[in-house]
């Protein structure tokens, strides 16, 4: 099927350049990765094991089948009335829409590019029946929920802030989207915007209307993503009042004014869910005050990303709001690996800055996978804007680390959360599935739609010129459309993020022109470009005729990175390039033995490393071997708390020590245990 045009300018109110700039979930299917590249391998791997895997856990869990709108053994647990919140503050499994959304979401990517698996006629006939099922199970006026149609119906848009009835909407839409995009078929798509009807019906600022918002943000970003394909304003209005209207104080909405608080009192719910300090604590769903008052990030990691993605596509204050909030999490949350979520409790922000502990045994750490693909969504959105260096270096580093190490490299096993360092009884071994399992699908949609994030084009017709803004560097092939039949093509090679920079290959018309801009990574050492270029904003700008070659080249030296004074860790991190390392139990077990988890050990400012290559359950990486006595181990302290101006004393270990890429950490053998940063040891 042709795509949607989505720079066809609409009637709506986002401001123009918002609506100039597609999606990755569109533009993706432009690009071929090459399949015996890093990346395409990985993509290979999930395109073949990570589908089937998740769609047999699916099955197996009772999500697939939901629809039927039967009867469940899972609705006994944890069984809600009225939408209130239970004694306890722990709500039943209220997502199985959502992650249905999202493996039809990743399925469609993949079938559409063609990208090799056994079992390809298997997932086109379980999404022709997942749709057959959604289509049947919506109800008449547009509803679409199974727990409120099967469970709980009394509880049907009681409570907004808990309950997900936006946030599942939401993902059924993007998948829908994805279907309509990849079969041409406009069946999901319309029982989706039936669904989307019933809400405009419902919630809004009118009066008569509930003046509410998603709990769980998505259904935010899905509306101006529909937007673009339907045009119609009224999807676009919805997408920007629940952007809006998030923490604002109304007087008709009671003493507090802030609709969550304000619909607790209408269902005379006393009881607030665990992840609240009370009712009126809101900030767990950024709807402490209004997102563009909002000067800090706050509470839960995921809905938070989620929100300022839909910000950043909507442009105007709304995006200076997600660049500002952005950079809280970036300067001063997040962990080495590009992970998002001190807090356990709220799987979320710390309110203090730079509190970033590594493990359970230093008062937390979370990380979940959904954070880290959802601070890629929003650094995307913020890149179509302009281009930033610091934002698509944060992006690389989410990527290569925070979000493919959120599953194992047989395709078997995911993570939800992702700790730096074990303790006590913990491993970092995967598990099969989870109750709430929105990582695994979410990983699946993200490597399905990779190359949208490779790379953005900017076609200007009148000046013949091609603008080509590249995000990742990655061996892959893309097609732009000029209008009129034309076509201009580039090819990218490259070995990162292994080997550092690219060669591409430009071809055009004749009389058109190339406008490229190439990253600078701030990891990359001894930078060289092959043709006359300027540098800004962290990118390489070059000015090329219809048909050339560029070659970049760079350096990626190992680095030891400090965190911030602030954080209180005098720790440093082995990384090289975009990629960081970690040891792990099964390469160095003496030492693990004599430190479990490495605890008590540090490495030398002045380390040298060795590098050598070799697969990890098949896939390509480079280990990195420190040389004997560059760990080191704390002298003991045994007896009182505190000694007069005592410093650390250490002691040289042995052991050459092995470093792997956190990403493919917990894919061998050995006791699981894993330590990302190490204590500064100076002698």
């Amino acid at each position: 099927m042709k795509h949607a045009d989505e720079t066809e300018l609409g009637s709506g109110h986002l401001d123009k350049a918002a609506r100039a700039r597609p999606h990755p979930q569109t533009t993706y299917a432009e690009t071929t990765i090459v399949p015996d590249s890093f990346y395409g391998s990985l993509r290979t791997l999930f395109a073949d094991r990570v589908l089937k895997t998740q769609l047999d856990q699916l099955r197996k869990q009772g999500s697939y089948d939901a629809f039927r709108l039967g009867w469940c053994p899972t609705y006994d647990v944890r069984r809600l009335t009225g939408a209130k919140t239970r004694l306890d503050g722990i709500p039943p499994s209220l997502f199985w829409e959502s992650d249905v959304g999202k493996w039809i979401e990743a399925a469609c990517y993949f079938l559409s590019t063609h990208t090799a698996s056994a079992h390809a006629a298997e997932f086109e006939a379980a999404i022709a029946e997942l749709v057959d099922m959604i289509a049947a199970a919506q109800q008449d006026d547009g509803y679409l929920n199974i727990y409120f149609t099967v469970v709980d119906p009394a509880g049907r848009f009681k409570n907004m802030r808990d309950m997900h009835e936006m946030y599942n909407a939401g993902h059924l839409l993007e998948g829908a989207l994805a279907h309509y995009h990849y079969t041409g078929s406009r069946k999901f798509i319309d029982v989706m915007i039936k669904n989307v009807d019933c809400f405009m019906r419902h919630v809004g600022p009118d009066e008569g209307q509930l003046h509410g918002y998603p709990g769980h943000p998505e259904l935010e970003l899905a509306l101006l993503r529909l937007y673009a394909v339907t045009r119609d304003p009224r999807h676009e209005r919805f997408a920007l009042y629940l952007l809006e209207e998030r923490g604002t104080r109304r007087p008709e909405q009671g003493k507090d004014g802030r609709y969550f608080v304000h619909e607790a009192e209408v269902r005379d719910d006393h009881v607030h869910p665990l992840t609240m300090e009370s009712l009126k604590d809101v900030s767990y769903h950024q709807a402490h005050a209004p997102l563009t008052e909002q000067q800090d990030i706050l509470g839960h990691s995921v809905r938070a990303f989620y929100l300022l993605t839909g910000a950043a596509d909507a442009g105007g204050p709304l995006l200076d709001a997600a660049r500002r909030l952005w950079t809280d999490a970036v300067d001063a949350k997040m962990y080495v690996t590009g992970g998002f979520g001190t807090e356990p409790r709220i799987e979320g922000f710390s309110r203090i800055a730079h509190r970033l502990p590594q493990s359970t045994g230093e008062g937390g750490c979370y990380a979940e996978t959904c954070a880290s693909i959802a601070a890629i969504m929003c650094s995307e959105r913020i890149l179509s804007h302009a281009l930033d260096g610091k934002v698509r270096d944060t992006m690389e580093l989410a990527l290569l680390n925070a979000v493919l190490g959120g599953t194992n490299l047989e395709g078997t096993a995911f993570s939800y959360a992702n700790k730096l360092a074990t303790y006590g009884d913990e491993t970092a071994e995967r598990a099969e599935w989870f109750e709430v399992c929105c990582c695994p699908p979410n990983l699946s949609r993200t490597l399905g739609m990779l190359g949208g994030y490779t790379w953005a084009t900017r076609v200007d017709a009148a000046a013949k010129t091609i603008g080509l803004d590249v995000y990742l560097l990655l061996s892959a092939a893309r097609t732009v459309e000029l209008g009129g039949g034309a076509t201009a093509t580039v090819k990218m090679s490259s070995g990162m993020p292994w080997a550092g920079g690219a060669g591409l290959e430009l071809s055009a018309p004749d009389g058109w022109s190339w406008d490229l801009r190439l990253p600078k990574p701030g990891y990359a050492t001894g930078v060289t470009l092959s043709v006359p270029a300027t540098e800004r904003d962290g990118f390489l700008h070059a000015r090329l005729p219809a048909t050339a070659a560029v070659e970049l080249a760079f350096d990626m030296a190992v680095r030891l990175l400090a965190p911030h004074p602030a954080s209180g860790q005098d720790t440093l991190t082995v990384t090289r390039g975009p990629i960081v390392y970690v040891a792990e139990s099964v390469d160095n077990a003496a030492l693990d033995d004599a430190h479990p988890h490495f605890e008590g050990l540090g490495i030398s400012p002045r380390a040298q490393f060795a590098q050598r290559t070799t697969q990890i359950a098949g896939v390509d990486v480079v280990l990195l071997q420190s040389a004997a006595g560059d760990v080191l181990e704390l002298d003991n302290w045994d007896g009182p708390a505190y000694r007069e101006n005592q410093g650390r004393t250490w002691t040289k270990r042995p052991e050459e020590v092995t470093w792997v890429p956190w990403f493919a950490r917990a894919n061998r053998s050995g006791k699981g245990r894993v330590r990302t940063s190490f204590l500064r040891a100076d002698e």
